[in-house]
């Protein structure tokens, strides 16, 4: 492969990393090789201890090798006052002795530097982070090596503004990719599914726990790419709310959505929020105007509910399910009987939950737990 070739291939690997963390990894690796360097590591400095981190490295740096450095060699570690001096676009050079005169003698350097091989160093400061901190690649050769060449600081050079661009990207596409997988965590939380479908019903996106209520619950499906409700009567209106709800997502209408509630013949209730999905967040991904839909059954409310008391008050699952049917209306008496225990063990298990939640009568708890999401009862057409 000609230097062109090898040079282009690795741009295109480095911007196709920016999406992924496991591609981003090897970057470290490739850039060595071009570069014909001992060892690479790209990462993020910053002046707080604690605050850095390492996003791609060649193997040398091993597991224990880091290990040691964290514990025993970063407080005394020389070469922090020689990174601080490294600005973004910049490339600064030195070897162990120019850092130190007597760093060879150093336990840093015999236990650290010298197994992984670092004597001559060579960093280049890439872009300016959150808070003091930064980003920065160093690329190492062994001794018997001798120091950069000036072929290798140009190759090193004209990389640079490429992983200035990179890194950005990563980042961004990082905190994207953090606030999707939040969002979605918070909706599995409340056993919430999520489907996006166009004005015609036809299904762009369904989260696996749409999937699973659709699998369950025959009112709902997917028939050739298309939403379909059993009923046609509510198949009209779900219609109806998607259209006015893209509308509104395109700004061309009022665009409220609505609820719906579907029955199956065993009346087993399924609310389905459509809303509004703003077209011009979305034009990338979302070709026409769209709508997003929360599905949630109310059956799987209290199952969800008995979760939160359990995470939240350190409840057994038998207090935690008195705690919900106590919330929910029922009785010491009734919750018995469901539960097939004796009045007793009841009235046992409600003293235990009113001290672990800190409350002292049933209201004190039911208005604890007003304001959770887990209680709504949306209502809806249906």
């Amino acid at each position: 492969m000609t230097i062109s070739g090898e040079y282009s291939q690795l741009l295109a690997n480095l911007y196709a990393a920016t999406a992924s963390a496991v591609e981003w990894r090897s970057m470290a690796p490739r850039i060595a090789r071009f570069i014909g360097a001992h060892s690479c590591q790209i990462g993020v400095w910053s002046p707080t201890p604690g605050r850095g981190r390492r996003l791609s490295w060649t193997e040398n740096y091993t597991t224990a090798l880091n290990a040691a450095y964290h514990s025993r060699f970063h407080a005394a570690d020389p070469w922090v006052a020689w990174v601080r001096k490294i600005q973004p676009g910049s490339l600064v050079t030195g070897d162990v002795v120019s850092i130190a005169p007597r760093f060879t003698r150093t336990e840093i350097y015999s236990e650290y530097c010298r197994p992984l091989g670092i004597y001559h160093v060579v960093g280049a400061g890439l872009s300016r982070m959150a808070g003091d901190s930064h980003g920065i690649i160093g690329l190492h050769q062994e001794r018997r090596a001798g120091a950069f060449t000036a072929k290798q600081l140009i190759r090193l050079r004209s990389l640079v503004p490429h992983l200035q661009q990179a890194l950005l990207l990563k980042e961004r596409f990082g905190r994207a990719q953090f606030e999707r997988n939040a969002l979605f965590t918070a909706l599995e939380s409340l056993h919430m599914g999520v489907i996006v479908a166009d004005t015609r019903g036809e299904l762009l996106f369904a989260d696996s726990i749409a999937e699973s209520i659709m699998a369950r619950h025959p009112q709902l499906s997917v028939r050739n790419g298309r939403l379909h409700v059993a009923d046609t009567r509510q198949y009209a209106l779900l219609l109806k709310f998607v259209a006015d709800a893209a509308c509104g997502g395109d700004r061309h209408g009022p665009g409220e959505g609505g609820l719906l509630t579907l029955r199956d013949e065993f009346q087993r209730k399924l609310w389905l929020r459509v809303c509004p999905l703003p077209h011009e967040r979305f034009a990338d991904s979302v070709r026409d105007p769209a709508a997003i839909m929360f599905l949630r059954q109310p059956d799987s409310r209290r199952i969800a509910l008995q979760r939160h008391m359990m995470e939240t008050y350190r409840l057994t699952r038998a207090e935690a399910r008195l705690a919900e049917a106590l919330v929910n209306g029922r009785t010491l008496a009734e919750s018995a009987a469901e539960d097939g225990v004796t009045l007793n063990t009841v009235k046992t298990l409600s003293k235990r939950i009113f001290v672990k939640t800190g409350h002292h009568s049933r209201s004190q708890l039911i208005r604890d737990v007003l304001c959770s999401p887990f209680l709504d009862d949306p209502g809806g057409h249906g």
